[in-house]
């Protein structure tokens, strides 16, 4: 009985501690690629621009709005075209993200941000 007391106590001091009760990993649901193919825009937008508020007060960027709109814009036009691969679970996060993002010439500066952002 001692042992399971023990136990309970630590995983449920693992659970408070655990990065999942962060805003910020909270706010990464925006960058998951199922949620960006199916559910509305409105959702992922609202995390995306908490997501940059939390990297603008720990400056890591500075022009959140514009990366706002890039994001915005990313979801209007690339997520339609690329349905597939979005539903698609096989497809790595980073691997999709960079295929999509990095070689643009429109997305890079939104490339640098999920980029900093799965590193973290």
């Amino acid at each position: 009985m001692e042992c399971r007391s023990f136990i309970q106590a630590v995983l449920s001091k693992l659970q408070e501690k655990s990065p999942l009760k962060y805003t910020s990993a909270q706010k990464l649901l925006c960058l998951n690629p199922k949620g960006m193919a199916t559910e509305s825009s409105e959702g992922n937008i609202t995390a995306f621009r908490a997501l940059v508020r939390y990297l603008n007060e720990a400056n890591r960027v500075a022009e959140g709005m514009h990366i706002l709109s890039l994001y915005k814009k990313f979801l209007e036009e690339v997520v339609p075209q690329n349905k597939s691969k979005f539903l698609d679970s096989s497809h790595m996060f980073d691997q999709l993200y960079h295929r999509l993002l990095a070689g643009s010439d429109v997305y890079g500066q939104l490339w640098s941000i999920v980029k900093m952002v799965l590193l973290l």
